[in-house]
This record gives C-alpha cells, structure tokens and sequence, in this order.
C-alpha cells in the first residue's frame, strides 16, 4: 500500500475517535508542523500516525479524574505541550526497559548475550544495544506507535518498563479497543483475550514485538 493509503488510514482512525467523543479535537497539525516537530524531536512519523495527526490533534484527556487525581492529559500536544514532556514521554519505553534491566530484567534468548554482573555494566550494555532498536512515539499515555518513513499500519504496543503488549493490529483497531470496550483489556488483556488477534509476523515491530509474552 502506498504512503497515501496510509494516511488515509491514520484519518479514518481520526474520525473514529472524533465519533466517540471520548477526548477533544484541535485542528490537525499541518505539514509545517510536522517538519518542525520532527527537526526537533529527531523522530519520523508513521504515515497512519502523520494522517491522524493531520486529521485532528487530540489534545485533552480522555476521561474525568477519580476523585482525589489530579488532571492530567494522556494525549501529547504536539503542537503547544510542554518539550520537556514531550521528550520525557519520547525516552520513556527506552528509560521504562533501563530501569527495569538495573533491577534484574534481561531479555530472553540471549539476544544481548550474557546479562553482566555489575548492574551499572548491565545498563550501559542494554543502553547500547537500545541504540539501534526501532524509535516509539506516543500515541496515547503508555501507549506507542513505531517511527518510520513511509511505514503504516503496524500494531500499537503498550510498553511500561519490560511490560510489552500489542493494543490493537493498526492504529484502527486500537481506537475501538481503547475506547470502546476497554473491559476487555482490563479483563483479560490484548490480544485473543480482548478479541485481537496477534498482529502478522511482518507487521510486527523489530525488537519491541519480541518482548510480547
């Protein structure tokens, strides 16, 4: 499929979400935008990702708090939100796994060989093997889609430390998933549980679909 297919995806996903009214919608980010916020941020967008983007901006919270929580805005606002934020949330599934190898977690296979010792050595040797693994945008709280050029329609994978899941085959699936019968998630998680199936062995994200248990 092509680049235009993709982000006619990203916007049919974008209009999903505008029909939930689960969240509000400022207007979408132009192509001006995007050249900045990638110069910036040294990330690509996903086609999927770039046309829901371009679509609308989601910029508020999905919900009302529980009592006693603060506010807080699970979505990133591209456009006016906080850099700090915005870079914190970017290094978050890479400084999620580091910390969770500084505890003991060493992924399974011996795909980095032996786990050192030390866990500072530990670290350092997760820390450059992370280096060459495919970059993940937020999407929505711990929610992430995979940078690329030209790339489209890949699963949404959630990640919180070591805690990989796939959220949904496509950005498509994972509106109706997040948004529409989150019990499922909550009940049983993503996946054959929650009623979808794993994503096709070339739409899975190098690295990152590995560490789906």
């Amino acid at each position: 499929m092509t680049g235009d297919e993709g982000m006619r995806a990203g916007a049919r996903a974008a209009r999903r979400l505008a029909e939930l009214g689960v969240c509000e919608l400022a207007p979408g980010l132009s192509g001006a935008e995007f050249d900045r916020i990638e110069a910036e941020y040294g990330i690509v967008f996903a086609d999927d990702h770039r046309g829901f983007l371009a679509a609308a901006l989601p910029v508020d919270r999905a919900a009302p708090p529980e009592e006693d929580e603060s506010p807080r805005n699970p979505w990133n606002d591209w456009r006016d939100g906080d850099p700090a934020l915005i870079r914190r949330r970017l290094e978050g599934p890479v400084d999620g796994l580091l910390f969770s190898v500084e505890h003991g977690w060493w992924p399974p296979g011996g795909r980095w060989g032996p786990r050192p010792a030390d866990p500072a050595e530990a670290v350092a040797a997760a820390r450059a093997a992370l280096a060459s693994v495919p970059k993940l945008i937020p999407l929505y709280a711990h929610r992430y889609l995979a940078s690329g050029v030209g790339a489209f329609g890949g699963p949404v994978l959630s990640v919180a430390g070591a805690d990989t899941i796939h959220y949904g085959r496509n950005l498509e699936e994972w509106v109706e998933l997040e948004f529409v019968d989150p019990d499922a998630v909550e009940a049983g998680g993503a996946g054959e549980a929650a009623g979808w199936p794993e994503p096709a062995a070339g739409d899975r994200v190098p690295f990152w679909s590995d560490l789906v248990v």
